[in-house]
């Protein structure tokens, strides 16, 4: 790196040019990234649940299905003359295989042993509404078939209509839930209500456009706010801009041109860079303007910046980009290209701070009047204090915040972990108030089905799905089920006249083949194969923390071995216990993660020259990681996939509390006792570090205005980090290192008498 930064200042005007020329080329580069909106980038990439579906859906002829409720008077004549409208407008739509709605609902009738299968809505001549009489026949027909007793087509109330539109399969999903709103709009004239994967695809779109371009700019004001606080000088302030919108430009520009797309998560990753960056060029320009305050020639300055700060800058630099890296073991896509743009964005940084700076300092004038930034000005009261307190009192430093950490860590088991797609949305915004709709009226919003295996005949089994489908709808959380009993069940009541199931396996293959030479045979082939061996149950789900699918999962599980027995095999899958997934894989990327983060962040930092010292400075970091997780117990707050990731995170950009180490060595070095050495160090980083906590607060805390709810709790939980980080380094890493860092440059040997009294 020695090598790099002479060529740098022997060729600056080249370097810069070079570092234009790439920036400008990589910007074209990001202008061109494209966004993966799908819900399906959410799941890990061996998802067991997802294969059992996709072989669910290839049996049984399944689709992905967009959920839509319309308000109105139902059964009035013009309001079901639209509802047929809609129907008919939906239909035409590119991508959809098949809509349920009233209008293309069917009625058997019995007529003289023979069945026909007929349109529950009697069609009509074009401009000509159902009559009142019809409408009546619809509505008993609904409540009492048992066909449709665990399906809504119409609120009992008969003030919503439900319809289930089928998409085909590789559809871009946001695009078509953008067909259904404008179809629906132009069709309908009152409220209406989605849910569905399409729909969260279409809502994920609008955060994604949203949330980058407004927290990338808040974060970018209030960073340069910070630089100017700090610096009060305009190139203080415009050659970090530089610096950092150099970091995101090739971040994601480098993302781009490796085939990555945005997604919700993504938008962590170039703020990160913000922050991080910043950091870097603070303790950089910081100890330029030192040195040009203490009368250094500018070259010389240059010479000491890269000298004294370079190394803990680079050590620091390379600890955080290792801890990015650990996001890209992930199994879930979404998470890897958060890692990757934060990687290759950081990487840019430090180079830029290593080669770029040193040109442009080279190139430019120093400022007529500089203040060094190390004068701690106002901050000195504050300082000196903190300065008598880590060195008369280190141990009582240390058991005080022994203590807090404890306190924090009980709060650990009190953690709930909801990883479910729509806690991704705030509480009371449209997307929540939307499918809410959907699910009072519907029952749910996504669907858990029973995929069973044996002879669909067999009225013993037809009688235990009945049972089952009653014991699962009366858990919390899941709505009705529907199934093949549902057909045979209508089927038998139409034939005969009875309540009830067929009694042999005849008489079911009997009333199946009728329904089959009289109907549509894809009726019955959404609930079984054609064999009859084998069928599923289709139960629709609310909205639920992963912890209780967990529960409700386990339970449906159990019934059905109390139900089935030897009668069936049972498989579940649906979207819930996808989001179950979710939560096991984040469970695993967690503790990967955030161990491989402080291993490399130990070793890493032990170029220092002490592994001791990163050692020291470790443990203050897990402290702070400790006492975070254990306040989001003690808050409430949930472990999603945003907090899972919030440990390496912190690991990582809390790592500028190396800088105090390395100044600390530097003072024992040069000859000052620890005691001093831990005073002045305080006295010349102190201000810094506060800056650096401030300014990587500044960046982080934009997040917290994120419409991404897991996003905007990670800001909120990274500002506070970032702060406990702060204090920490300023408090209780020089009581650390006064008792277990008194020598830096020895082995490790602590005197008796500093295991019994104060330093």
């Amino acid at each position: 790196m020695s090598r790099i930064a002479r060529f740098a200042l022997e060729h600056s005007r080249a370097v810069i040019a070079i570092f234009l020329a790439i920036t400008v080329a990589l910007a074209i580069s990001a202008t061109r990234i494209e966004t993966d909106n799908a819900t399906q980038s959410l799941y890990p990439d061996d998802s067991k649940v997802d294969a059992l579906a996709k072989e669910l859906q290839a049996t049984f002829q399944h689709h992905d299905r967009l959920l839509l409720v319309a308000s109105g008077d139902i059964y009035t004549g013009p309001t079901m003359t639209r509802v047929t409208a809609l129907t008919a407008a939906l239909q035409r739509l590119p991508g959809v295989e098949n809509v349920t709605s009233v209008a293309t609902a069917k009625r058997m009738i019995d007529d003289d042993g023979f069945l026909i299968v007929d349109d529950l809505l009697p069609r009509r001549a074009p401009g000509t509404d159902p009559s009142p009489e019809e409408l009546a026949a619809v509505r008993d027909y609904l409540a009492t078939s048992p066909m449709y007793r665990n399906v809504t087509l119409v609120s009992a109330d008969g003030k919503h209509a439900s319809f289930i539109i089928e998409m085909a399969e590789d559809l871009d999903a946001n695009a078509f839930a953008k067909s259904v709103v404008k179809t629906v709009k132009a069709e309908w004239e009152g409220e209406f209500s989605l849910a569905g994967q399409a729909f969260t695809s279409m809502e994920l779109q609008a955060i994604i456009g949203r949330d980058l371009p407004v927290l990338g700019g808040l974060a970018l004001a209030a960073i340069l706010f910070m630089l100017f606080l700090n610096f009060r000088t305009l190139q203080g302030t415009l050659l970090p801009l530089a610096q950092i919108l150099l970091g995101v430009v090739w971040g994601m520009g480098l993302f781009q041109l490796l085939g990555g797309k945005l997604m919700a998560l993504t938008v962590i990753g170039p703020i990160a860079v913000m922050a991080v960056a910043s950091s870097f060029i603070i303790n950089m320009l910081g100890r330029y303007y030192f040195e040009l305050a203490h009368g250094a020639e500018k070259r010389v300055a240059i010479d000491r910046m890269l000298g004294e700060t370079g190394l803990g800058v680079i050590v620091s630099g390379v600890a955080i980009s290792a801890a990015m890296s650990t996001f890209m073991l992930s199994s879930l896509q979404m998470v890897r290209g958060l890692g990757l743009v934060a990687l290759l964005g950081v990487l840019a940084s430090l180079l830029a701070s290593m080669v770029l700076l040193p040109a442009l300092l080279n190139v430019l004038p120093p400022p007529k009047r500089v203040d060094d930034p190390e004068n701690p000005g106002g901050l000195l009261k504050l300082l000196r204090r903190l300065g008598r307190l880590t060195t008369r009192r280190p141990r009582a430093v240390l058991v005080t915040a022994l203590v807090i950490v404890l306190a924090g860590v009980l709060g650990l088991p009190r953690i709930v972990t909801d990883t479910s797609i729509l806690a991704f949305f705030p509480e009371g915004g449209a997307t929540r108030t939307s499918v809410a709709t959907v699910e009072e009226v519907l029952g749910g919003s996504s669907t858990i089905t029973v995929w069973l295996k044996g002879d669909l005949t067999d009225p013993a089994l037809l009688t235990a799905m009945e049972a089952y489908q009653a014991d699962v709808s009366s858990l919390a959380g899941m709505g009705p089920g529907q199934s093949i009993a549902n057909v045979v069940r209508a089927l038998h009541l139409t034939l005969t006249g009875e309540e009830g199931l067929p009694t042999s396996r005849e008489a079911v293959a009997q009333e199946l083949l009728l329904y089959q030479s009289s109907g549509d045979v894809s009726d019955l082939t959404r609930f079984m194969t054609l064999d009859y061996q084998q069928g599923v149950i289709s139960f629709v789900a609310r909205s639920m923390s992963t912890e209780r699918v967990a529960e409700v999962t386990s339970e449906m599980t159990r019934l059905a071995g109390e139900h089935f027995g030897k009668l069936a095999t049972v498989q579940l899958t649906g979207n819930p216990l996808l989001e179950r997934e979710i939560e096991q894989a984040m469970r695993h990327d967690f503790v990967i993660s955030l161990t491989l983060a402080i291993a490399l962040v130990l070793f890493i930092d032990s170029f220092v020259r002490s592994f001791r010292a990163a050692a020291v400075t470790i443990i203050v970091l897990l402290s702070t990681v400790a006492l975070q997780y254990g306040l989001l117990g003690w808050l409430g707050l949930p472990l999603n996939l945003a907090t899972m990731l919030m440990g390496a995170l912190a690991i990582g950009v809390g790592d500028y509390a190396i800088h105090l180490t390395v100044r600390y060595m530097e003072e024992r070095r040069h000859g000052k006792d620890p005691e001093a050495a831990v005073v002045h160090t305080l006295h010349s980083t102190g201000r810094q570090i506060l800056f650096t906590a401030l300014t990587l607060g500044a960046g982080f805390g934009a997040l917290a205005f994120a419409n991404f709810v897991p996003v905007a709790t990670l800001g909120r939980l990274m500002l506070l980090t970032v702060g406990l980080v702060g204090v920490a380094t300023l408090t209780l890493l020089p009581a650390a290192s006064l008792k277990f860092l008194r020598d830096p440059h020895t082995r490790l040997h602590l005197p008796k008498e500093l295991m019994h009294e104060e330093a």
